[in-house]
Formats: structure tokens, C-alpha cells, sequence
């Protein structure tokens, strides 16, 4: 069965944890010392550093072609594919100029496997993970990107501004958050074929679906990325919006995200458009905020 991510868990208790107050860090070799102490339930502060080996591992696992699902823990110079692990340890050399097993980066990646595989008792949880006949590509790409996510929120709060947050969606008029991007990404993801489409004249979405109307789609991402049931928030406002503008029939439209998505005219591809017009348009509000 494919992985579930549950932002609500993964960015509240991890992004939002107590590192936040520790400040950011600079980034410096450790001692033997130090290296000595092997402790899995290490947290070190995230530097700028962290962010950029995060950054450079997903460049490296950035097709399927490049990933090695049979990880043993050994990466050598001349791989041409690499696990997860490996794919961390080599940025982690690269940009620090030593491989630290409990980096930041790392750690964080094991922290998000021990929340959406709680149950599943790896011994090495990066390779038990990665070599899990569950674990798909996509799943692999999610756990680096949901890192890369918190590593941002952490550091943004950890130099003064006002951290990301989840919780309920935002009236009109209020400012747009990272968050509200996420949620449309989510949503496109949950929508990423014609397959997982279907054109249900319903606003009730069941958590056991596996197809989804532009309604279901968008809620089942706010529930898993903002921690929030409620259709008033910003995605959810500049799909309407977008669909005012666009839609030749949005005029007779009771419901408009129920009855765009039904609308014999609408077809998968326009859903698509839609959800990348809003996000498009929320990433640039967030970048004019």
C-alpha cells in the first residue's frame, strides 16, 4: 500500500519542535569526541548548511533511474545509483566535507520515517525504509521534500520572523502562508492522473476514497497539510475565483468546485490548469506579501 503523509503530524511535531529555540547554529566539524557518541535520538540544530545538503540530495535522487532500493549502507565513490541514505551521506560530504551519520539531515529524515511508519520496527530505519517493498520513488522524493519543508520553517523562525504555521484556514482578505501553496500541491499530487479523477456531485469525502473530485481533492490536502476541515481558506477561495474567470457555465453553477468538476465540459486536464493557475497565483501573493 503506498505511503500516506500526514503533514499534521510531520510538520507540527517536527517542524514545530523544541528545536526552534536553540537558534541557528553555524555549521562545524565534530569532534571524536563527539562522533563517538552514537545516539539515534539525536536532534542538531539545523544550519543553513542542512538545508543545502537536503537541497543537494533530492538533486541527486531526482529520477527513478537514479535510485538503488537495495541499500546496505555502503556508498561507493563510483555508484551510479543511491539509496535514500546514500543519497544524503554523499550531499552531506559534499557540502560540509565529511559525512556526519548523525547530521542534521539525516536525523530529521529518520524522525519523518518514525512518524509515518510507526509501526513498521526498522532496524536502520533510512535503509529499512528504503529497501521496503511499500516504499515507492515518490515516496522517497516526499520524505526529502517534506525535510527540505521543515528545515525552512525552522530556520525562517529561528532568524526572527514569523514561523509557518497550521491550523485553520484564513478568512478573506488575510495574508496567504507557505501552507496554503502546500495545500495546492498536495492536492494536484492527489490528482496527478485521469484515473484518481472522478466527477461525483458531492461535498462529503470519504477518507477511504481512491478517486477524488476537485472538492474532495483540495479538502483531503488541507486535512493533511494544514490540520484543518474547512473549505473557507485560500486554496480553496482562489479555485472559486479562478473558476469565475474561466469557466463558461460558471454563471448557472450552485456549488462551484462540485459543478465545475461535473460539468460535462470540464475535462482532466482542465482540472489540472486550474490547480496550477492557484498556485501560481498564491505563490506570487506570498512573494508580494
Amino acid at each position: 500500500m503506498k505511503t500516506i503523509f500526514s503533514w499534521s503530524v510531520i510538520v507540527l511535531l517536527l517542524a514545530l519542535s523544541p528545536s526552534l529555540g536553540s537558534g541557528i547554529a553555524t555549521a562545524q566539524p565534530k569532534s571524536p569526541q563527539a562522533s563517538a557518541v552514537d545516539d539515534s535520538k539525536a536532534r542538531p540544530p539545523v544550519t543553513s548548511a542542512d538545508l543545502k545538503i537536503i537541497k543537494r540530495a533530492r538533486e541527486i535522487l531526482d529520477s527513478p533511474a537514479k535510485w538503488n532500493r537495495a541499500d546496505n549502507r555502503q556508498c561507493p565513490a563510483a555508484a551510479k545509483t543511491l539509496s535514500l541514505y546514500c543519497a544524503l551521506e554523499v550531499a552531506t560530504t559534499e557540502v560540509s566535507g565529511q559525512a556526519e551519520h548523525r547530521g542534521a539531515a539525516l536525523q530529521e529524515a529518520r524522525f519523518v520515517i518514525d512518524e509515518i511508519a510507526a509501526n513498521r520496527n526498522y532496524e536502520h530505519r533510512l535503509m529499512g525504509y528504503n529497501n521496503d517493498p511499500t516504499t515507492t520513488f515518490s515516496d522517497v522524493q516526499e520524505i526529502l521534500r517534506i525535510v527540505e519543508s521543515i528545515f525552512t520553517m525552522r530556520l525562517r523562525a529561528n532568524a526572527g520572523a514569523a514561523p509557518v504555521t497550521s491550523g485553520p484556514a484564513k478568512p478573506a482578505g488575510s495574508a496567504v502562508s507557505q501552507i496554503d501553496i502546500e495545500v495546492v500541491r498536495r492536492a494536484q499530487k492527489i490528482l496527478d492522473s485521469p484515473a484518481k479523477w472522478n466527477r461525483e456531485n458531492t461535498q462529503q469525502c470519504s477518507p477511504d476514497a481512491t478517486t477524488f473530485n476537485l472538492y474532495c481533492a483540495l479538502m483531503k490536502a488541507a486535512i493533511e497539510v494544514a490540520h484543518a476541515e474547512d473549505d473557507s481558506g485560500p486554496a480553496f477561495k482562489e479555485a472559486r475565483r479562478v473558476i469565475d474567470e474561466t469557466a463558461p457555465n460558471h454563471a448557472a453553477y450552485h456549488a462551484r468546485l462540485v459543478d465545475y468538476n461535473r460539468d460535462p465540459a470540464t475535462t482532466f486536464a482542465d482540472v489540472q490548469k486550474l490547480l496550477q493557475t492557484v498556485a501560481d497565483r498564491l505563490t506570487q501573493r506570498v512573494a508580494t506579501q
